[in-house]
């Protein structure tokens, strides 16, 4: 699980189950220790990246090897098969991202609102919608679905595996633990009662912005609810106590079960060097 993947487990793993493979149950943690005024990320991206359990699993940059080694092979196999125009489709995004980018991505969850510029901009509609390009059809589509299959085959991935799994878990439970941290309970009841003085009574951040979702397009209600959310956030310190006690949770359940984390990193560094080499040799061919 990359980078990439860390911000989607904030997404999909608040309410994940625990595995029984866990090592260590929530009697066994302690509450970690934070500090007096914890720093808040730059933007949501960046405290879900630099989480310690995103340190398991690819970085952004080795994500774009794997997809560019993915893309070299499907392309060589392709002209075996008589498309000499097919040449792959469109390059991955680059791996740097604006300041402005990264606030986008993911600025609003359980940690508040982190991004004043996307907040009186989009409200809480930051949804990234992929370009949708041309893809194969008929004879063409069956063949390159054949070539994919090939290049997946030369450079396995690990997710799936016990390793991927139990990192998926470990989100999920750090989450949760998290979540009911007396730290960050008497964080969002600070930030609750800063939404209400502004007028956008809430209780929860999540559901506040979940609120809105269902609406096209951003309102000016949104934008007004957003902006203050934000505000309410960096008041509250909100976010700053949530990554600061997230992190601890996380580094205490890595400790518990380092053998099998150890063991995925492993792996995940093996399909790493051999795109790597896949890739040069492709560069070469």
């Amino acid at each position: 699980m990359g980078m990439t993947c860390a911000v989607v487990a904030a997404v999909g793993l608040l309410t994940t189950g625990c595995s029984a493979e866990l090592t260590g149950g929530d009697t066994d943690m302690a509450l970690p220790d934070i500090a007096a005024e914890p720093a808040a990320p730059v933007t949501g991206y960046d405290g879900l990246t630099g989480l310690p359990l995103s340190a398991y699993g690819t970085s952004q940059q080795e994500d774009i090897l794997l997809f560019r080694t993915n893309e070299a092979l499907v392309a060589r196999c392709m002209n075996s098969l008589g498309y000499k125009n097919y040449s792959g489709r469109k390059k991955a995004q680059d791996d740097t991202k604006t300041k402005a980018e990264r606030e986008a991505i993911r600025p609003a969850d359980a940690w508040g609102y982190i991004g004043a510029g996307t907040a009186k901009r989009l409200g809480f509609h930051v949804a990234i919608t992929p370009p949708v390009s041309k893809g194969p059809k008929g004879r063409e589509l069956k063949d390159y679905n054949v070539c994919w299959d090939k290049a997946d085959k030369q450079v396995p991935s690990p997710t799936g595996g016990k390793g991927w799994k139990l990192t998926q878990d470990l989100f999920g439970r750090s989450f949760q633990k998290a979540a009911s941290d007396s730290r960050v309970v008497a964080a969002r009841k600070s930030w609750s009662s800063c939404m209400g003085e502004a007028g956008h009574p809430a209780d929860d951040p999540q559901k506040l912005s979940e609120g809105f979702m269902s609406a096209k397009k951003t309102t000016p209600k949104e934008i007004a609810a957003a902006t203050a959310d934000e505000k309410c956030t960096r008041s509250s310190n909100l976010a700053g106590v949530y990554f600061a006690v997230l992190t601890g949770y996380q580094k205490q359940l890595i400790s518990a079960n380092t053998e099998v984390l150890t063991g995925y990193k492993k792996q995940v560094q093996e399909q790493v060097d051999r795109a790597e080499q896949l890739l040069a040799a492709s560069d070469t061919a």
